[in-house]
């Protein structure tokens, strides 16, 4: 019995001191600890957490003295619905919790991957990793070799993307092509700011999920860096450069209205 006690939560000495007191009946402290063989001191102790867990109660003798006795064995079941709905409680804090723990934990079994592609099939293989992101994609991007690498592969791609739900935020130089892909923005789930010519790039860089794809229609090749430190630090980068997009994008945009107006 002393064992199941232990297995429903209560200590050794917990245990010992309440079949004590079950078997005593109503006694002094002197009279548990010996029956218990724990100390007299340690039992003033045990009693106190075996009241609060409301299987013992205490009255004061007639000589003042203080005699305790064991509740109803019933009182265990409650004891044990008590901790059942504390576990409860307590699970429902961590679950709502482990999000916030997620997001700051460092897993050190966590290793750098990079990954290089070559050729049409392989930069098509980086480009459909793409669509396995969990998060935005944000893109320092170039639409100008879309059309040469591999025919029909990118509208069928944006396709796939927006029916995926996968949202992008990118920059791009302002040329005829990249005007066109913004026009095209609220149909493709993405938000394009345009900036001035002089920041057009040849390699397309994509940050998604713990990843850094970077990618050259031009020169044909890819890596993919997969690393949180990684890809945090270019999320940092890009929302810096963002902001200072969207300032060109308005005065671009806004030149082009007034152009298209005279």
């Amino acid at each position: 019995m002393l064992n199941k006690l232990i297995d429903f939560g209560l200590s050794e000495k917990e245990a010992k001191v309440y079949l004590a007191l079950l078997e005593l009946g109503s006694s002094s402290v002197t009279e548990i600890s010996r029956r218990a063989r724990v100390t007299r001191t340690n039992t003033y102790h045990l009693l106190n957490a075996l009241q609060s867990y409301g299987l013992v109660s205490s009255t004061e003798s007639k000589s003042s003295k203080a005699i305790f006795s064991a509740e109803k064995p019933e009182r265990l079941i409650h004891m044990m619905r008590e901790k059942l709905h504390e576990a409860e409680r307590r699970y429902s804090e961590v679950k709502e919790l482990l999000p916030q723990i997620k997001s700051i934990y460092h897993d050190p079994e966590q290793k750098l991957s990079v990954r290089y592609y070559e050729g049409v099939e392989g930069i098509i293989t980086a480009y459909e990793d793409t669509l396995t992101a969990k998060t935005k994609i944000l893109g320092y991007a170039s639409v100008e070799h879309q059309h040469s690498f591999f025919p029909g592969y990118f509208p069928e791609y944006y396709e796939r993307r927006t029916k995926k739900g996968i949202a992008v935020e990118c920059f791009l130089a302002e040329t005829r092509d990249s005007l066109r892909i913004k026009n095209l923005d609220k149909k493709q789930l993405r938000t394009t700011q345009i900036v001035p010519e002089d920041f057009k790039t040849s390699p397309e860089i994509n940050i998604y999920d713990d990843k850094v794809a970077v990618l050259s229609l031009k020169e044909k090749f890819g890596v993919i860096i997969e690393s949180r430190e990684v890809a945090d630090a270019f999320r940092k980068m890009f929302k810096m450069a963002y902001e200072r997009a969207e300032q060109y994008d308005k005065v671009i945009m806004k030149r082009l209205l007034s152009a298209e107006n005279k």
